[in-house]
């Protein structure tokens, strides 16, 4: 008896907090919510609700495109079992409720393509098993959390299109699960930071955009074996391309453009035998076009244009 009577006391928590989710929604064009989402039915036959087949908890909650207008609860904080939480595609707006933080069995956020503001919270960086957090496309201000670089399990960091000001934390490239970091079209100033040890699991870093200034750190590319598209185009960056680069063999995408690099272009450009698309133009190189670029036998996309290029 008292065994039952527990396990209906968590699955109506659930119930409640999806219930709280509800009446805060205060525009419901399809009526999903309306019309499915009633105490008569299960919670667990519920659209967008899925629950566990051993506790009969509600784990996943998918409730993307459905054009919903309303903020996000403090209920929701309650759904202790849930490990995917997406809200993506709505018009949500409002600061996220500091009761997810509760969330410790999260794997996966995605908030995009909202209206929510404030800023990204620190708390954040406490969910040991987030994987994937997606909240570009919003109206978050400040800086990137330091925190965020104790996400042990983080694979993929979506921050873009959003207003988002301070530097880069180094801390990021302290997680070596990493395989995407998008942080484009905000705010960042600073330099790029330091990578000290191998990320053999990042594939793709794009700041594009931006406000960032200085050189390439010195130890960036050998640590980045397996990266296949690097995006800094439209920010302020200086100095040179580091020949360390020629280490990254599998870059296909390389767009730099809209800086203010100068100096030659290294030879060992020529070795990235995997490159489809170079975009360098708009900066201060000069010298002439290596010849190593020949060697570029899957090279689609060649932009040196607005340089001090001399030569043939």
């Amino acid at each position: 008896m008292a065994t039952s009577s527990m396990k209906l006391t968590t699955i109506v928590t659930d119930q409640l907090a999806l219930l709280a989710l509800k009446e805060h929604v205060i525009h419901d064009p399809e009526n999903v919510l309306t019309t499915n989402w009633s105490a008569s039915t299960h919670v667990c036959n519920w659209f967008g609700v899925s629950c566990g087949s051993k506790h009969r908890r509600v784990v996943a909650l998918n409730i993307t495109g459905l054009g919903l207008v309303g903020t996000l609860p403090p209920h929701l904080g309650n759904l202790s079992f849930l490990s995917l939480l997406s809200i993506s595609d709505n018009s949500f707006d409002g600061e996220l409720p500091v009761q997810l933080s509760n969330l410790r069995r999260l794997k996966h956020i995605n908030f995009r393509n909202n209206n929510l503001s404030g800023e990204i919270p620190s708390w954040l960086g406490s969910l040991p098993e987030l994987q994937r957090l997606f909240l570009y496309h919003n109206h978050f201000k400040g800086v990137i959390p330091f925190s965020l670089g104790n996400l042990s399990k983080l694979e993929m960091l979506d921050l873009f299109q959003n207003q988002l000001s301070g530097s880069i934390p180094s801390s990021i490239f302290n997680i070596s699960s990493l395989q995407k970091i998008n942080l484009r079209n905000n705010y960042l100033f600073g330099s790029i930071p330091s990578v000290s040890h191998d990320i053999l699991s990042l594939e793709l870093i794009d700041f594009t955009f931006n406000n960032l200034t200085g050189h390439f750190p010195s130890d960036m590319f050998d640590h980045l074996p397996n990266l296949k598209k690097l995006s800094l185009s439209d920010n302020m960056l200086s100095g040179k391309i580091p020949a360390s680069l020629c280490k990254c063999k599998e870059l296909e995408i390389l767009s730099l453009s809209y800086n203010q690099l100068g100096g030659s272009l290294p030879v060992e450009i020529g070795n990235l035998s995997m490159l489809r698309i170079l975009f360098i133009g708009r900066n201060h190189f000069e010298g002439e076009i290596p010849q190593q670029i020949g060697n570029l036998t899957l090279l689609m996309v060649l932009d040196t244009a607005d340089n001090n290029l001399t030569g043939e």
